[in-house]
């Protein structure tokens, strides 16, 4: 794991510990990189189950398959376009996990209404 992937796993942990409850999200960068981190957090968890719900809904194996494929597909492609949109974390300082989680949840938040409009169709002509 890159030196890069450790400080932003360390930096969820931090998140996933409840640092950041009640702290005031602007106090300095360290708040804003953890509360950006808990923002991802909260929009992956949302990603994650509508793409069980729809997983659950679908039938075929073939259309399983291609689902989980986009998925997947998409999560590389978000994780490019914000390293693109960011750049690297060693051309970056403090402010590079605040600049990556923002980025990753802005791009997960639009995948969330994609999802929620595959769940919510339920008939002909609608992703299965």
């Amino acid at each position: 794991m890159g030196n890069w992937m450790k400080g932003v796993a360390a930096l969820l942990a931090l998140a996933g510990s409840g640092v950041a409850l009640g702290q005031d999200c602007d106090s300095n960068q360290a708040a804003m990189n953890v509360c950006a981190a808990n923002d991802f957090k909260a929009a992956d968890k949302e990603l994650n189950e509508l793409y069980k719900t729809q997983m659950d809904y679908l039938q075929d194996a073939k259309t399983k398959a291609a689902f989980k494929d986009a998925q997947r597909k998409w999560i590389a492609l978000r994780d490019a376009d914000c390293l693109y949109q960011v750049g690297p974390r060693e051309d970056s300082g403090s402010i590079w996990a605040l600049l990556q989680f923002s980025c990753e949840t802005g791009q997960t938040k639009l995948r969330i209404e994609q999802l929620k409009k595959y769940v919510a169709c339920r008939q002909d002509m609608c992703p299965n």
